[in-house]
This record gives C-alpha cells, sequence and structure tokens, in this order.
C-alpha cells in the first residue's frame, strides 16, 4: 500500500545530481511528498566512464544507471518521456507523448545539448558528444570505417574521447587517420605537465594535434583554417548551450540558455524550480563538468526537503580543487590536482576504475532500500459510495479530454446521466467485454495506456469493431489535488488508445483504494458472418502468435530490484503498447479458422481452451515461441509471476516429456496485453505471413492442429 501524499516533487533528467539525489531522498524520505522522475531515456550514462565505453573496456550496462531499477528501489515513479514544455506560472509540463504533467516542486538535471553555431546548427558528418545519454547509440550508426576522423573539441572529454576512439579502431584493425582540433591549445586549464604527457599519448596513437583551428560549415562543406577538413566522420565535443526546451521556457535563463540559479540551487525566478548539473548557470560561471554535479547532489536533496518542509536551506560551494583523471586510449590514465602532475600510467588507470565502479556500485548492489514516508494523519477515507472521488477532482481531470464521438451516442459523458445510451444498428451484434486489474507501474499515462489496450483486445480477438467504453477507475488515498492530476494522466492515456481505435469514453465510475487500478467495459460492433470465435479450428491449420511471451516474468521482476534489468523492461513496455489492432485488421482477408487473445491464462491455457471449442489437439514447436528479451534468464533465477502456479494445472492436458521446466513456467506465464493467437488453413500461411508483415506485425508460427485422439485428457503436445 502507497502512503498518502499531498506533494508532487518532480525531477526532470536522470544526469549524476538527480541519481544520487534520490538515493539520499529514499533513505529519508520526505513525509507526504511523492516523487516522479521524469527522462527520455532508460539508461543514463556516467561520463566518467563513457571514454572506457567507446575504447572498449566496459559494457553499456557497467556505464549506465538503469533508471527504472532505481526508480523502483527508491519508490520513484518513472515516466519515460521527453519534456517540451516547462511553465513554471502554472506549475506544467508537456511531455512528448502528448500529456501534461503538474507539479508542486520542480528540479531539473537535463545537461546540455552541443553548441553547433559554429557549423551553422549541424553537419551530416558532425555528431555530436552531447547530450551523453544517447550519444552511445549515435556512436554505434557511425564508428565503422576507416575514412578520415576529426574529433573538435580538444578539452578533457575531446581529448580523451579521441585517445578512446583510437583504442578502439587499434582493437578492431581500423586504420582511418584521426585528429583532434582545438580553437586554442590542448587541454587549456590543465598544468604544463599534463599536457605533456596527454601529448605523447596522442603521438602514441599517432593522432595528429592541430590546435589554433576553428572548423566551420560553407556551403560546400566543413573547413578548418579556410581549408576544406580531411574528414568525413566530425566528433563535436566543444562548447554547449541549454536545451531548447530550458531555453523557451518562462524560467530566467542567461544568454546561453542555461537556469539561472541562486548558491542554493534554486531558480532566481520561481524558488520551487531548482536545477544543478550542466543545465545550471551559477553566479560565478562553472565549467560544465560531472565533478560538479556529483557534489551538488547532497545539497540538493536537502534543498528540496528543506524547502517543502519549511526548513533553512544550504548554500552550494563550488571545490576549489579537484583531483582530476584522464583516460588515455588504453588502459592507462593521467591524475591530476591543484595544478600538479600526481601520477600516469596504468595503475593510475586502475585507481580510476575503481572510483568509476564504486560509483556505480550505488546503483547496483548498493542501491538503498526506501522506508516508507508516514503517512498524512489528515487525511482520513471511506469506503462504499463514500470511496468515490469528489466531483470537482473528476470534473478537472476530464474536463479538457477529447474523446472521439462515434455515431449513435444519445447520451455519454457530456450528458451527466446515470447511464450511457446508445442506439445500435439492428443487423450488427453488439460485443462487450470488460477489464480490471490494479496497476503494475506507477505511471497513470502508460498505464491507462495499457489498460485500454488490453481491454480492447477481446474486440479485436473477435474480429468486432470498437464502438464505445466505460471506464473503471480506482485512485491512491492521496490528497484530492494528486487524485485529480493522476486521474487526468490515466484517463489521457486512455483516452489516446481509445480515440486510436475510433472507440468513444462515454463515462465511467472512480472509487479510492489502497493502489491505483483500472479497466473498461468495452462495446465493439460486428458482422455475425465475420465474427471470429475459439471453436472452429480444424485438423491441418496452422498456428500464429502475434506477440512474444514474458509479460507476466518481466512485470514480476519489477518487484525483486536485483532481478530488474531496465532495458529488458523497456522492450516489455515496448510491447504491451503495441494494439493488437494492427494485426486483426491485416486478418481481414483471411478464412481465420478460429481466434482469441493470449492474456491471464497464459499461452497454454489459451491454446486449451481452442482444443476444447474445436475438439482438436495440437502440436506446438517449442522452439518457435517468441519470448521477450530477458525472459528465460530471469526464470531461470527463479522469477515468476504469482498467478504461474495456478496456470500450471494445465499441464494435466498436456504432453510434457521433452520440454524443460524454465520453458513450462513461460508458456504457463500470464499475459497483459498479449498478442492475438490465430488458426488459419495451411495453404494460406505465406500470404498471412506477408501481410502481417508489411503490417509491421512479426509474427510467428508455432504449431499445428490435430485431430484429436482417444486420450482426451492430452490435447497439446510440446516438443
Amino acid at each position: 500500500m502507497t502512503p498518502s501524499a499531498n506533494h508532487d516533487l518532480v525531477l526532470v533528467g536522470g544526469g549524476h545530481s538527480h541519481a544520487l539525489a534520490l538515493r539520499m531522498l529514499a533513505m529519508k524520505p520526505v513525509p507526504g511528498v511523492r516523487i516522479t522522475l521524469v527522462s527520455p531515456d532508460a539508461l543514463s550514462a556516467y561520463s566518467g566512464m563513457l571514454p572506457g565505453l567507446i575504447a572498449g573496456h566496459y559494457s553499456l550496462t557497467d556505464t549506465h544507471v538503469d533508471l527504472f531499477r532505481l526508480c523502483i528501489a527508491t519508490g520513484t515513479r518513472f515516466i519515460r518521456a521527453a519534456v517540451t514544455t516547462i511553465c513554471s506560472a502554472e506549475r506544467r509540463l508537456t511531455l512528448d507523448d502528448g500529456s501534461t504533467l503538474e507539479y508542486d516542486w520542480l528540479s531539473l538535471d537535463v545537461g546540455a545539448t552541443p553548441d553547433l553555431q559554429p557549423v551553422s546548427g549541424g553537419h551530416p558528418d558532425i555528431v555530436p558528444v552531447k547530450p551523453v545519454a544517447s550519444f552511445h547509440e549515435r556512436w554505434q550508426q557511425w564508428r565503422d570505417g576507416d575514412s578520415p576522423l576529426a574529433v573538435v573539441g580538444a578539452g578533457a572529454g575531446g581529448t580523451e574521447m579521441a585517445l578512446a576512439i583510437a583504442e578502439h579502431q587499434r582493437q578492431t584493425g581500423r586504420n582511418g587517420a584521426l585528429s583532434l582540433i582545438s580553437g586554442g591549445v590542448l587541454l587549456p586549464g590543465y598544468p604544463e605537465p599534463v599536457r605533456r604527457r596527454m601529448q605523447r599519448y596522442l603521438d602514441d596513437y599517432n593522432i595528429q594535434l592541430r590546435e589554433h583551428t576553428r572548423v566551420e560549415k560553407r556551403d560546400d562543406g566543413l573547413y578548418a583554417n579556410d581549408a576544406p577538413l580531411d574528414a568525413t566522420r566530425v566528433l563535436w565535443c566543444t562548447g554547449v548551450r541549454g536545451t531548447r526546451v530550458i531555453a523557451d521556457s518562462d524560467l530566467d535563463c542567461d544568454d546561453k540558455g542555461f537556469v539561472r540559479v541562486q548558491d542554493t540551487l534554486q531558480s532566481r525566478s520561481d524558488p520551487r524550480v531548482f536545477a544543478a548539473g550542466d543545465c545550471a548557470a551559477f553566479p560565478e560561471s562553472l565549467p560544465k563538468a560531472g565533478v560538479y554535479a556529483v557534489r551538488q547532489a547532497k545539497v540538493l536533496a536537502h534543498n528540496l526537503t528543506a524547502a517543502i518542509t519549511g526548513q533553512p536551506l544550504q548554500a552550494y560551494r563550488p571545490q576549489k580543487h579537484f583531483l582530476s583523471l584522464l583516460s588515455a586510449g588504453g588502459k592507462q590514465a593521467v591524475a591530476s590536482r591543484g595544478g600538479t602532475l600526481s601520477a600516469a600510467g596504468h595503475w593510475v588507470w586502475r585507481w580510476k576504475n575503481r572510483i568509476d565502479q564504486a560509483f556505480m556500485d550505488k546503483f547496483d548492489s548498493q542501491l538503498p532500500t526506501m522506508s516508507a514516508p508516514p503517512p498524512d494523519p489528515d487525511v482520513l477515507h471511506c469506503a462504499g459510495c463514500g470511496a468515490k472521488v469528489g466531483s470537482d477532482a473528476l470534473h478537472d481531470a476530464l474536463r479538457d479530454l477529447q474523446p472521439h464521438i462515434s455515431e449513435g451516442i444519445e447520451a455519454g459523458m457530456d450528458a451527466a446521466d446515470d447511464a450511457a445510451i446508445i442506439h445500435w444498428a439492428g443487423n450488427q451484434r453488439l460485443v462487450q467485454s470488460l477489464d480490471f486489474f490494479p496497476a503494475f507501474i506507477d505511471e497513470p499515462f502508460l498505464f491507462g495506456r495499457v489498460a485500454a489496450l488490453h481491454s480492447l483486445s477481446d474486440l479485436y480477438a473477435m474480429n468486432a469493431t470498437p464502438h464505445s467504453a466505460l471506464a473503471n477507475v480506482t485512485l491512491p488515498w492521496h490528497h484530492p489535488k494528486l487524485q485529480g492530476r493522476d486521474l487526468h494522466r490515466l484517463m489521457a492515456g486512455a483516452v489516446t488508445e481509445l480515440n486510436a481505435a475510433g472507440c468513444t469514453l462515454v463515462g465511467g465510475h472512480t472509487i479510492e483504494g489502497p493502489q491505483m487500478a483500472a479497466g473498461f467495459t468495452v462495446n465493439g460492433q460486428a458482422d455475425p458472418q465475420q465474427l471470429w470465435h475459439k471453436g472452429g479450428a480444424r485438423a491441418g491449420d496452422r498456428l500464429l502468435l502475434t506477440k512474444p511471451l514474458g509479460t507476466g516474468v518481466q512485470l514480476a521482476a519489477m518487484m525483486q530490484k536485483d532481478k530488474l534489468h531496465g532495458p529488458w523492461l523497456d522492450a516489455t513496455l515496448k510491447h504491451l503498447l503495441v494494439s493488437n489492432r494492427i494485426a486483426q485488421h491485416a486478418m481481414q482477408d483471411i478464412p481465420v479458422h478460429a481466434c482469441t487473445d493470449v492474456t491471464g491464462f497464459g499461452l497454454l491455457g489459451h491454446l486449451h481452451e481452442i482444443c476444447q471449442q474445436s475438439d482438436v489437439a495440437m502440436a506446438i514447436d517449442t522452439d518457435s515461441i517468441p519470448m521477450l528479451p530477458g525472459t528465460l534468464p530471469l526464470i531461470e533465477k527463479g522469477v515468476s509471476s504469482t498467478l504461474n502456479e495456478a496456470n500450471r494445472n494445465v499441464l494435466m492436458h498436456c504432453d510434457t516429456q521433452q520440454v524443460a521446466e524454465p520453458l513450462l513456467t513461460l508458456l504457463c506465464d500470464p499475459q497483459t496485453a498479449g498478442g492475438l493467437l490465430f488458426s488459419i488453413p495451411e495453404e494460406a500461411l505465406p500470404r498471412v505471413l506477408t501481410q502481417l508483415r508489411e503490417a509491421g506485425v512479426n509474427a510467428s508460427e508455432i504449431g499445428k492442429v490435430l485431430v484429436k485422439n482417444g486420450d482426451s485428457s492430452r490435447d497439446i503436445l510440446l516438443h
């Protein structure tokens, strides 16, 4: 049960300051405060290890904070989206999925964006390092090849990156010419001994250093000091600006688009807004370096708590001297502090590696166990009809929605009647279904989308066209202000999918409860001659499955922070948002003998239903069963859904002698928003697979239908 809350603290960006601050806030929760992290990326890069990733010393997961794991471990809501608009006057954010998010307190740690003004905003040959969070994906698309490569910017980041690229080329046998270009000198601000040592490393890799060189774009290409730049790949590591969303906001920003902050990290124009890391502009200009962001985290966590609870705030005092450890391509590094050279060599790299690994371990084996903040003692909760959400909150949450209006709706949400009135054509069939389940993720917009898609799936499985829907929503026990926000986001997500399906939201019912839950009664219309049923499968038919299995296992892993792996969960959530409408439309000219959607009973449970309704048997090729990334490794670690045990009752109807135990767990895994399961004539198979593929559905042939033999207790053969 989630403790009651009455304030929303929203953190935008998963940078170093926010990642560390979340750990601190989790270990000492603020009573009555709900925390939400918004980031477009599920993995957040640790800048100190990025050169090592490029050089091949580390893997992607070694060098990135798993924000899903961090948020679940710290009791933080995670919204994977980019903020497109900040309106501090109304305390509202607009996200790139079209939804809005309101807050009471806001913190920004969104980094910076490259300043490409010298090259007139960019060039096809240029790849910027910033934003760091998404750099690895850009690098993967661009790294291979032997054409000349230039790194522009010879500060610490650019020099480390040039050496890392050279090490990557050495390991992969590439021979492309590599140059490091500086508008001034190598490593400005560093002591001469450090510059000399790094110069030797550059020479060892045959990297050409070009100092006092300006790169600019002209009509016929890129130029360096008025001569054509001899490089077809350019990595831009110099100059940054504030992100567009901050520069265009109503916050006070400097001429580079960074948020002006006081020494308490509060915005100069709005004390309810904080900023840290590269996106903050301090009274005394600071270099854009991760060492400052790390130190700011403690002050940020303290001041967020203090501001919300009315306590004195601390001032952030940037360190005057800090240890600098520069990686030098191979497993070697240069150390300096306070203007003097300390050491260089392989042992310094090992020292740096221990420091970096210790930092990353804070977000792995040292993730904190969240202690729940005390509930608000002034909030009381009723049951029965008294548990309904107040009419004001309901009205505020729904007033801006614009649901699609189907023909024949006589009374819907606008009529405020006790029930919807629907005029139905006499020669059609009304297909109606209801689904309702607790939220598996504490993000209302995403959950609303999945709940709507899951409910609509029953209509698609019967080849019905969605017409109208009623919502049934349970909201957690929070302050009415927060309940209104949750309801608005949940219903906005649901309406997004209902509108896409041409389905009218005609009303619904809300209550309070210990956790968020939602479901929809959906109505559809269908030609009785075109309906699909579970009965009708014939011997010789081929079986097709349109989505991979494993959602039950993946969602169960969310409850175990040591098992959760963000990229696997991210892939799962993307599959949950794929509508079965796509597959249904692609099958309109195909003779479908039987169809169902794979949901709570698992694949075997739904196959058994078709066997019973059609009086057939089935042979399933278990090697062809599609599964979500990481599902079998999780099962092998003991992860499974609580419903899996009940679903395994179907195994008494299966011949399982040749099937390993982990695979049986997968076949009994309950699915949320699972795919469609078709039984189609064998001769239609090539055309079906082509049509589904062209529609973007990666369907798998998983078996065939057999004549039922005398042993009615074994109707599914697994091999």
